[in-house]
């Protein structure tokens, strides 16, 4: 089973195996991957994880698994993305203790991140003591430019270093930009797993950049200012006349900021004072239920992910038909980013799988196909939603009359 983007490793194949083997990377979720992490979410991360976090060998940032190559076709149901802006047509909303601690951050390292936070904070109309966000006008285009992702260069996101292709910011990420991965080496699973990760990170960062709020006291006026610019920012398509220009509305701003009008980076450096650190005791105590209920379903995501046990019965699950060839079928599944090439004999395998048990499944496939569906094959099928789950189903009894 070929992935798109570059040529993955060959794993072993099963002796008497007529099929052409897998020839997807794969690497066991026990590989610890914090280490890429932000330092702030991984202290985090690793109070709730049971185990290792894993790594997503087939999304190659450096070498971007979405890029064509040199003379590579296009067409045949594949997506590329533009090597000029690759995954980064997204601009994230920076909390107020990211943006503090990317502008008190004074590394070399940093210096072309620092300046490109301060050149968005010179014009972004979405600056506030919560968040820094995108200016609206980009969200809105945003919002109708889906298809657009990753294959253009007006969404580009201005903390991208286009000459070098990198991330200006990459150690103080928003939890989108940490979790998003256009390829998952366990397909569906491993996508379920980091959007609930995501849906964690994104709770401790709305309740935290709050708490900051609260604790840096910028006036009960102010307060209520920021909860209807809150409302207006998340409801509504209607731009005002600066929001189109992309110039901050001075008035509104002053409004919004309060007590702390003028001192604004101060403001971000207070806010990252308080939270750098918190351990996650501290998180669940300031966070309350949300964060716990967003733990406990990465936890149970986790968990899910460890799990290599093929199901006993196995039926065909979702999944379409992008391209054929006379060697293989290309389909998608859980992802239009993330196809996979099915030899012919495996993909003339799958109507087998309607329930029964999946041993007499695979052993009829061999038999009367001549293909042998190795086990490694076999858990690709089951993560990428090709097969899932299910049991045949029994005649219903008929009634006595």
């Amino acid at each position: 089973m070929n992935r798109t983007g570059p040529p993955p490793a060959r794993p072993e194949r099963d002796s008497g195996s007529t099929a052409p083997p897998a020839s997807k990377s794969f690497r066991p979720s026990g590989v610890d991957a914090v280490g890429t992490l932000p330092a702030l979410y991984a202290r985090w991360i690793e109070a709730i994880l049971p185990g290792p976090l894993p790594v997503e060998i087939e999304a190659t940032c450096t070498d971007c698994a979405m890029c064509a190559r040199p003379g590579e076709p296009v067409g045949a149901g594949r997506i590329f993305f533009d090597t000029a802006s690759k995954c980064c047509t997204y601009t994230p909303g920076l909390p107020n203790f990211l943006a503090g601690a990317i502008l008190g951050d004074l590394s070399p390292a940093m210096t072309a991140g620092r300046a490109s936070l301060k050149a968005r904070l010179s014009k972004a109309p979405g600056a506030s003591p919560l968040t820094v966000l995108p200016p609206p006008a980009y969200n809105l285009l945003y919002r109708h430019s889906q298809n657009a992702f990753g294959r253009n260069n007006a969404l580009r996101c201005p903390h991208f270093d286009a000459t070098w292709g990198r991330c200006m910011i990459w150690p103080y990420r928003d939890p989108t930009c940490v979790t998003w991965f256009c390829k998952h080496v366990r397909g569906k699973i491993g996508q379920s797993f980091w959007k609930a990760l995501q849906t964690f990170l994104n709770s401790v960062v709305k309740d935290l950049s709050l708490w900051c709020v609260l604790q840096l006291d910028i006036g009960d006026s102010a307060l209520a200012v920021l909860e209807s610019w809150r409302e207006g920012e998340m409801s509504g398509e209607n731009l005002q006349p600066n929001e189109v220009d992309g110039r901050p509305d001075a008035g509104t701003a002053r409004k919004i900021w309060g007590r702390w009008w003028g001192r604004e980076t101060a403001f971000y450096a207070e806010c990252a004072e308080r939270v750098c650190d918190l351990d996650y005791r501290d998180v669940e105590r300031i966070c309350g239920p949300d964060v716990q209920l967003s733990s406990r379903l990465v936890q149970r995501a986790y968990d899910r992910l460890q799990q290599t046990k093929i199901p006993a019965h196995l039926r065909v699950g979702r999944f379409t038909v992008i391209s054929a060839a006379s060697d293989a079928v290309r389909v998608r599944s859980y992802s239009r980013l993330d196809p996979l090439d099915l030899p012919v004999p495996v993909f003339n395998a799958l109507s087998g799988f309607d329930g029964r048990s999946t041993a007499d499944v695979l052993s009829v496939a061999e038999r009367n196909l001549g293909v042998r569906i190795d086990t490694r094959m076999l858990q690709t099928l089951i993560d990428f939603g090709i097969l899932r789950t299910g049991q045949e189903s029994k005649p219903e009894k008929q009634k006595a009359r």
